[in-house]
């Protein structure tokens, strides 16, 4: 009896032993890695990629997993775009093609590879298979909370069993998320400027350690700093491609600052014109406030009208005032009335305050477009004063 219970426990611990290494065996021929693409010359890959690479040995795979597809094609694809109806997706590729595509377009890329357990592989698998269907892959892009970035960040800290341990994860860093934009926009002013006239204050909220990942640069950093059961989650680094787009920096004639200033030099001098020679110029005055108004009607649709947090409030309603566009015919007849005075006597007032105000406004308004804006101070106080 003795030697038939010995029997059977060795028997037992042989084949929990052959398991185990079974198990590390089958963990060895699976890895996943974090893949992280350097930003693009196209606006939609400005501020770069990221995607999921699993390798499979057993089954001889080797895909990516990309939530940042979309579709050129949807009907009313802009309209779509811009309200924040435009439904992106998980896409399931091969990573040769992957790499390929972004191999051609010149930038670079750089693959972790996680330090995950067997359970935490099975499940996360699991869970981007799951994600993949097409009754599940599609979603609602959103450009600071949902993207990208954010999705491998959140479904790597719901599905891994260990503890995920993100570096000061609530602690607020020292940027907005505007700051953060800015890492990339700087090199870019017209693509900042537009971008900035449409952001609204809640891109100057300061992001917190966890939520300035919803940039791909700052989703590797964040993981290079991330630990997982007391070690690195990041255990081995790979550059994979080499960037190799040239950038070029915009030249000063054609940057928006140059421009809008010129057009505030050429709308100064048909004012002092007007003041020397009785002319009052009034298509410029027409193209000046009717802009001004059209950008503010913009900034209202994309507030209210839109699904994207990050829209409005917009304090750049403080100079595209709407309320010009209806008032346009009253303001600018031939015969000027006392209130039409008054009217432009107190935007001058209010356009003065906003100008002084400028840099310590609770939201960034981009300095390129202030002249434009000095512009309308100007204009505003011709048409207070002309007889």
């Amino acid at each position: 009896m003795r030697n038939l219970l010995l029997s059977i426990f060795l028997g037992l611990s042989l084949i929990l032993t052959f398991n185990q290494t079974q198990a590390e065996n089958v963990n060895d021929q699976i890895q996943i890695s974090i893949l992280t693409c350097s930003p693009g010359q196209e606006i939609y890959s400005l501020f770069g990629h990221s995607a999921i690479r699993v390798q499979d040995k057993i089954r001889n795979q080797d895909l990516v997993f990309n939530y940042g597809i979309f579709n050129f094609r949807t009907p009313n694809f802009y309209m779509k775009f811009v309200r924040g109806k435009l439904k992106y997706n998980l896409g399931i590729d091969y990573y040769s093609d992957f790499k390929a595509n972004y191999e051609r377009s010149g930038q670079g890329m750089v693959e972790q590879e996680l330090n995950l357990s067997e359970i935490s592989k099975h499940k996360l698998l699991k869970a981007l298979w799951k994600n993949g269907r097409p009754e599940n892959r599609y979603y609602y892009y959103d450009f600071l909370y949902k993207n990208c970035s954010t999705l491998i960040r959140d479904i790597i800290k719901k599905e891994v069993v260990e503890d995920v341990q993100f570096y000061q994860a609530s602690q607020k860093s020292d940027n907005s998320f505007r700051d953060l934009l800015n890492l990339r926009l700087n090199s870019s002013p017209w693509i900042y400027t537009g971008i900035h006239l449409v952001l609204g204050e809640p891109c100057d909220i300061i992001a917190s350690n966890y939520q300035e990942m919803f940039l791909p640069e700052m989703l590797k950093f964040g993981f290079d700093k991330t630990a997982i059961a007391g070690n690195k989650i990041v255990q081995r680094e790979n550059i994979v491609l080499k960037e190799t787009i040239k950038t070029t920096s915009t030249a000063w004639y054609v940057h928006p600052l140059f421009i809008f200033g010129l057009l505030a030099l050429i709308g100064l001098l048909f004012t002092l014109s007007s003041l020397k020679n009785k002319k009052r110029f009034i298509l410029l005055d027409l193209l000046l406030f009717g802009l001004s108004s059209l950008l503010g009607f913009v900034f209202l649709f994309l507030w209210f009208f839109t699904d994207h947090q990050s829209m409005g409030p917009n304090w750049n309603l403080l100079w595209a005032m709407p309320i010009h566009l209806p008032l346009l015919r009253i303001l600018f007849k031939k015969t000027t009335k006392t209130w039409v005075k008054t009217y432009f006597k107190y935007n001058s007032i209010f356009l003065l305050i906003l100008i002084a105000a400028w840099p310590i406004l609770p939201q960034s308004l981009p300095y390129t477009i202030l002249p434009f804006v000095i512009l309308l101070l100007v204009r505003s106080i011709y048409n207070a004063k002309r007889s």
